[in-house]
């Protein structure tokens, strides 16, 4: 009779033991760990194993953005995107920004979508340019470089143009050109009624 209560005691805390640690996140749980705000720490990916290739797939990333929230280009999936590596200390940066904007605006959030990727910057720095511009897309941090060498950026500017089934169909070394020049990158992943419409 002991021996069968002394049994049924180590099963108890056995299970109210593993209850615990399940709750708490730990081994077994399906819950991610979370910051010390409560919400989901931001698990970084870049898919290394390809590279930004006009004709090819865009390569996976999921970033942390500077207002600490997260993006991914699957989350983007049947939007066209423009992903543009940028920095606070790039003069050429500051120039496009407005053109990226006005583009945002004019073709609105629900057909265009715009992600920024910030290039061996400083946060704080990145912060305030971004505020300076207005920019209201998503700006990413790009901590280790993996995004840059996937996407093979040497310098920023460098903007890809990616279609909504997740293609790269165009890709500008260095400042976004205004006018027709821009305009062709854009048609390449636009609805041409978007383009004609708008």
């Amino acid at each position: 009779m002991l021996v069968a209560a002394g049994a049924a005691a180590v099963l108890l805390v056995g299970a109210i033991t593993a209850v615990a640690v399940t709750s708490a996140g730990g081994a077994g749980s399906s819950k991610p760990p979370a910051t010390r705000a409560g919400s989901p720490a931001v698990e970084p990916f870049v898919d290394t194993g390809v590279t930004a290739e006009i004709g090819k797939p865009a390569p996976a990333f999921v970033l942390r953005t500077l207002d600490g929230r997260s993006v991914s280009l699957a989350s983007l999936r049947g939007r066209p995107v423009i992903v543009n590596f940028w920095a606070s200390w790039c003069n050429p940066c500051r120039h496009e920004f407005p053109l990226l904007r006005s583009t945002l605006a004019k073709y609105g959030r629900d057909r265009l979508a715009v992600v920024g990727i910030s290039y061996q910057d400083i946060d704080a720095d990145a912060r305030n340019f971004a505020k300076d511009e207005h920019a209201t897309w998503p700006l990413a941090v790009d901590v280790d470089g993996a995004a840059a060498k996937a996407y093979g950026v040497r310098y920023v500017p460098t903007t890809y143009f990616v279609t909504p089934d997740g293609v790269v169909a165009d890709q500008v070394f260095g400042q976004l050109p205004a006018g027709r020049d821009f305009q062709t990158s854009l048609a390449k992943i636009l609805p041409v009624h978007a383009l004609g419409g708008s």
